[in-house]
């Protein structure tokens, strides 16, 4: 993992944490120039506050994997609701609100979940019991795409305007991978009406063992022509395609680990693993620990690789400093980012990787150029 961001991974996987006005430690060692002192933050507005002393987190049962998201004209009907249900191999299905704003200035696309739904977000974002205690006080959680541009709003309560909201201002409290199609910003579904989302009108569906277009077929029958079915599920990636300058620049032992271990994340590009150690090393060349304890050929911290460590090579045991343990490893740490769902997800997950707008590019252009 790049050194700009050691310091703090292990804290970023147990949350990226607002909490009761005090930054996070994301916010405090991840962005630590931009971040603000708790004091300065405007304090919980009071409607927060009444809610949160009623209401508590519902259970997280299970991790659940979207397929689809189906945009409505209109609000979903009970019927048409019990009919997805009731599709083959449908396995869950949450209704969600959903409406653009400005917010500090920048145009979000929020959507308004249930908070019982959680299980649809990647792995990181889904188990996060901080992040998700600070969306029920009444905050947003903004995706990573944005983390860039909204750097120093994590924390701050900011303006808000949009289809006439209620609410005047919102806090930001926290950064994460929302892997929700478009969405950019995520709320408890009782902050909707406050923010005037339209109400009811996305349905998340969950069918792994449905094919695409079968799946696809089915939701505009039950729900019309005019409902908008947006695949989110991973696809496949052919990982046997290789370019010509990937092969002249790439050593032969790392690319074939590349490509091997991206086939471990439905979805996930060998291109963007190999981007990743190119940039952080290399491909191997400069494996020296960093100022942070940073080590490896994916330059990981020793707890965050104790923590996703896989065995890459079968040797039984997982070393930091082996290729194939580390390859491995970042695979399992991307995917569990969401990186599989690409686009914007993808984008997401790699500056979980390193909190840097400059290290998402140029990823970016070194896998394209890999590709």
């Amino acid at each position: 993992m790049a050194r700009s961001q050691k310091a703090v991974v292990v804290a970023v996987v147990a949350a990226v944490l607002i909490a009761s006005g005090v930054a996070s430690a994301f916010a405090l060692a991840g962005h630590a120039r931009s971040a603000r002192p708790a004091a300065a933050h405007l304090p919980p507005e009071p409607v927060r506050a009444a809610r949160s002393a009623v209401r508590t987190l519902p259970p997280l049962r299970r991790l659940t994997p979207p397929d689809a998201m189906v945009t409505l004209p209109r609000s979903v009907t009970a019927r048409q609701l019990a009919r997805v249900k009731h599709l083959y191999d449908v396995s869950a299905v949450s209704v969600a609100d959903q409406g653009d704003m400005v917010i500090g200035g920048h145009r979000v696309r929020v959507l308004g979940l249930d908070l019982g739904a959680r299980g649809f977000t990647p792995r990181f974002t889904a188990v996060s019991r901080p992040l998700w205690l600070s969306v029920l006080r009444g905050d947003m959680t903004v995706d990573f795409s944005l983390a860039g541009r909204m750097r120093n709003a994590l924390g701050a309560t900011l303006p808000v305007s949009g289809r006439h909201a209620s609410l005047r201002s919102v806090r930001v409290g926290a950064f994460a991978t929302i892997g929700l199609g478009a969405t950019q910003g995520l709320v408890d579904s009782s902050m909707s009406r406050a923010l005037r989302l339209s109400l009811h009108r996305v349905l998340i569906v969950s069918a792994p063992d449905r094919s695409i277009d079968g799946l696809r077929s089915d939701l505009q029958w039950v729900l019309g022509p005019q409902a908008h079915v947006h695949v989110v599920r991973p696809q496949q990636v052919n990982q046997a395609v290789i370019s010509a300058y990937a092969q002249s620049v790439i050593p032969a032992g790392y690319l074939r680990l590349y490509r091997a271990a991206a086939a471990t994340c439905r979805g996930l590009p060998w291109t963007v693993l190999a981007a990743i150690g190119t940039v952080e090393t290399g491909n191997g060349a400069n494996t020296s620990t960093s100022s942070k304890g940073a080590m490896g050929p994916m330059q990981f911290l020793p707890s965050t690789f104790a923590a996703y460590a896989v065995d890459g090579d079968g040797d039984g045991l997982a070393n930091i400093q082996d290729p194939a343990d580390a390859i491995y490893s970042a695979a399992r740490y991307l995917c569990a980012w969401g990186a599989g769902l690409g686009g914007q997800s993808l984008y997401a997950a790699v500056f979980a990787y390193n909190h840097a707008d400059w290290y998402v590019r140029a990823v970016i252009r070194l896998a394209i150029a890999y590709s």
